[in-house]
């Protein structure tokens, strides 16, 4: 075990121990009075943020929890290499990986000494954490590679930003929505992540991206297909597995979609707002809308 030397030291020691170790570290910790408190109240009982930071590369990373914590704890790895040692196997941790330790769980993780990681940390508690935490969980491990992180960033760096503010409920209420929003995020690249090699969700978004550009088409599982880069056969398996839908019916529900918009911003008629997003048939157009929205495009109107 790496560090077996430290394990009996307590983390409070550790940390006094690393203290200005870390020049560019930020944080932000809700008082433990306030966390109480909030967990009793409506919407923050349900996901609350407890702690939120970021820290640049230092090799005196090392927190270890042998009890676990009371919180669930999301780590985001932005440059460098750490690690990981949980249920008694030690993962990897490179630029762009992120991993979830649910409360409770004893766990240790720290710097690669040679080329330490910087990271954002999130710990959260709520009666939605346990769900999000089995969530994110990963099916081959812990261990979560997200390939597009830009997104990520920016909903951590809100949720920063709220925590930063004086802890009023309205702060707190925005953050919570602000975590919510992140780790849905998450666990909807991981969806992409799993059912793919990353060459191929490239090729599944560059498709949607088409899907988009050309909703007065009509295009066939081929043209997709094509577009993507695959056969038409593992194009329509990947894309069923990470979107939940064949591509051709949901290419037909971006064409709902954007009817929708038609129909309230616009006065044109139902059968030309179809016939703009290649539906011929005015009929099929109302059925299809029917099937997707539950009530026809008239009523929606």
């Amino acid at each position: 075990m790496r560090f077996s030397s430290l394990s009996e030291v307590s983390l409070t020691t550790i940390r006094d121990a690393q203290r200005g170790t870390f020049p560019d570290m930020r944080m932000i910790d809700l008082a433990p009075a306030l966390c109480d408190s909030s967990l009793q109240q409506p919407i923050l009982e349900d996901l609350l943020c407890t702690r939120v930071g970021y820290q640049g590369p230092s090799p005196a990373h090392y927190i270890p929890r042998p009890e676990g914590s009371g919180d669930h704890i999301l780590i985001f790895c932005t440059e460098g290499r750490g690690w990981l040692e949980l249920d008694g196997k030690e993962w990897l941790i490179n630029k762009n990986d992120a991993f979830l330790v649910p409360q409770g769980t004893p766990h240790v993780y720290g710097a690669d000494p040679d080329f330490p990681w910087s990271n954002y940390w999130v710990h959260f508690r709520g009666r939605q954490g346990p769900a999000f935490a089995n969530l994110i969980g990963g099916t081959d491990g812990p261990v979560i590679h997200l390939q597009r992180y830009e997104d990520v960033v920016t909903c951590i760096e809100q949720l920063y930003q709220y925590m930063s503010n004086v802890h009023a409920r309205s702060e707190l209420i925005a953050a919570s929505g602000a975590l919510s929003q992140l780790l849905c995020l998450i666990q909807f690249r991981m969806g992409t992540a799993e059912a793919k090699g990353r060459t191929a969700e490239e090729g599944i978004e560059r498709s949607i991206d088409f899907m988009h550009k050309n909703l007065a088409k009509t295009l066939k599982l081929g043209d997709l297909a094509k577009i993507a880069g695959m056969s038409p056969g593992h194009y329509g398996m990947l894309f069923r597995k990470s979107r939940h839908h064949t591509p051709v019916d949901y290419f037909n529900r971006l064409k709902i979609q954007k009817s929708c918009e038609l129909l309230k911003t616009t006065g044109g008629r139902i059968s030309e707002i179809g016939e703009s997003l290649g539906f011929t048939d005015p009929y099929y157009f109302s059925r299809l809308f029917k099937k997707v929205m539950g009530l026809s495009p008239r009523a929606y109107r």
